[in-house]
């Protein structure tokens, strides 16, 4: 059976709005990623226990699946941290097992790109590129809620 779905082109706005002493100091950023052929999008609970929750995999013989890409598919994620009080710690590891972890603070929204060519060196000057294969989520002292929204090839 063929696929009946065509690939269409997403666009991503950000927005903030604030006026400061009487001046409206706005402003709005719009991207546009082209291809795109699948998005999930769901609310999913992250655990606070010391391993946390499973976000997404991403791996070079990674199938598509629930929560699975295979590498150079994923284009955007979204992680929004639904919680009023509990930020989250985003866990990022690479083909290395080396990982980088980012707060989330509650009510924040985390966006990145392509994740396959990412560095993973101590040095700015030295790029070495490598790729994401998993994402974790860890609550901080209660379980929270995330938005997940992906955009994929």
């Amino acid at each position: 059976m063929a696929t009946t779905v065509t690939a269409a082109t997403l666009t991503v706005s950000v927005s903030e709005a604030i006026t400061l002493n009487g001046v409206i100091k706005d402003s709005k950023a719009v991207t546009s990623i082209a291809s795109i052929g699948e998005v999930s999008n769901r609310i999913m609970s992250i655990d606070s226990d010391t391993n946390g929750t499973d976000i997404v995999a991403i791996g070079a013989s990674t199938l598509a699946g629930a929560g699975s890409y295979p590498k150079g598919t994923l284009k955007y994620l979204r992680i929004t941290n639904l919680d009023d009080t509990n930020f989250i710690i985003i866990q990022f590891t690479d083909e290395s097992s080396h990982y980088w972890e980012l707060k989330l603070e509650a009510g924040k929204t985390l966006m990145l790109g392509d994740v396959a060519s990412i560095d993973d060196q101590a040095d700015i000057d030295n790029f070495s590129a490598t790729a994401i294969t998993k994402i974790i989520g860890k609550a901080d002292t209660a379980d929270c809620d995330i938005e997940l929204y992906i955009a994929s090839t």
